[in-house]
């Protein structure tokens, strides 16, 4: 074998090292699996069944000169890029239906970058994982579309997207709604949110509320009428609050029957404050500490990974090795000693790729110093 052979053997070897921990007989770490998947400055990664054979794809939002990409998966978690080169500036991305055919079409939002400002682009899906340029105008050439959410905020049974921008030059933040015809269409709408929203059902009454977060200002949340309407329920001041809409997902990390929310709380530049806030139930939120430390511009990835019934937390990081928390109950974490290679990551994405029962990551390198994106497949308990 070359030099540059066994040194790479080395490296990963000891990634695969520093990720080991162990639980009983079984040892929780994820393997690896450089397939060429190249330094393609991706924000974020997102997996669903584009060709519709039952595995998880992928698509990679990518960022400058390289075209976002379609990559489909032959089952066992290894991917082949199609041909198909989709809209570069590519930021943020999301697979759902929308177009009512039954299969997964594709949004990316664009961010401004060397100069250039791109709209966001809607795909549709034929069917087969091959995606056509909807050809739709939605105004935002010249604005940097960070993040997408594909969600139905109305109410009418069809998805709607909610893209978070930053103005340029001016750099404000700023979010619009665009409401779908459940066709596939979109058209900007009357709806205002902050930047920092995130969407998902928090009563479990069908429709989707608003978690709101705004800097230097804290948390609130708006809940849905069922007809579209919001109206805001309860608040929570914190000087500290970061813009990021990415820090934020929901789950039940307590087990009470409701919908959590975890935020990481970090900007770019400042490490914040790791917030849990317990749902009661009744429309308020208890403010705790999940014992997950504070850090830098953290994307959390929710799931069961080491397969315990609790709610993991995997934290893609920019300035650090990327994380795992393993859920012990009552909304606690402790640390797994998994460590995954430090490369200015964001966008991570979890599934079942291989088809093997347990969960894996998909992690995308944005820095454009970074190391290749890189699958990491989950081989707990093997």
């Amino acid at each position: 074998m070359h030099r540059n052979g066994l040194l790479k053997k080395a490296i990963i070897g000891l990634l695969l090292l520093l990720s080991a921990k162990v639980f009983g007989e079984d040892v929780l770490f994820f393997e690896a699996k450089d397939d060429g998947y190249g330094r393609a400055t991706t924000f974020q990664v997102v997996l669903g069944d584009v060709d519709g054979d039952g595995d998880l794809d992928a698509v990679f939002a990518n960022q400058g000169s390289f075209p976002s990409r379609v990559l489909l998966n032959n089952g066992a978690g290894q991917f082949t890029y199609t041909e198909q080169l989709l809209t570069g500036n590519g930021h943020g991305a999301g697979l759902a239906d929308l177009d009512g055919d039954g299969d997964l079409d594709l949004f990316i939002t664009c961010a401004y970058a060397f100069g250039i400002s791109k709209p966001s682009r809607v795909y549709f899906n034929d069917g087969t994982g091959t995606f056509t340029d909807s050809g739709q105008d939605l105004g935002d050439t010249a604005l940097s579309g960070n993040l997408v959410q594909l969600v139905d905020i109305d109410h009418d049974g069809d998805v709607d997207a909610f893209v978070a921008y930053l103005t340029v030059p001016g750099m404000d933040f700023i979010s619009h709604v665009y409401l779908n015809d459940g066709m596939g269409t979109f058209s900007l709408s009357d709806y205002a949110f902050a930047y920092g929203t995130l969407f998902e059902d928090l009563d479990g009454d069908g429709d989707v509320d608003a978690f709101i977060k705004q800097t230097g200002i804290g948390y609130a949340v708006q809940m849905n009428d069922g007809a579209g309407t919001f109206a805001e329920t309860w608040q929570y001041e914190d000087t500290v609050t970061s813009y990021e809409p990415w820090n934020a997902v929901f789950g039940d990390f307590d087990k009470d029957g409701t919908i959590d929310i975890l935020d990481a709380n970090g900007s770019a530049t400042t490490a914040g404050p790791t917030r849990l806030f317990l749902n009661d139930g009744h429309e308020g939120y208890q403010v705790t500490d999940p014992g997950i430390p504070d850090a830098k511009a953290a994307w959390p990835v929710v799931a069961d990974f080491n397969r315990d019934g609790h709610l993991d937390v995997f934290l893609s990081l920019t300035s650090d090795f990327d994380q795992l928390w393993l859920g012990v109950g009552s909304g606690h974490f402790i640390d797994s000693g998994v460590r995954l290679g430090r490369a200015d990551s964001r966008g991570a994405a979890a599934g079942d790729v291989d088809s093997d029962g347990d969960l894996d990551l998909f992690v995308p390198v944005y820095g454009f110093v970074g190391g290749p994106n890189r699958l990491w497949l989950n081989v707990f308990g093997e």
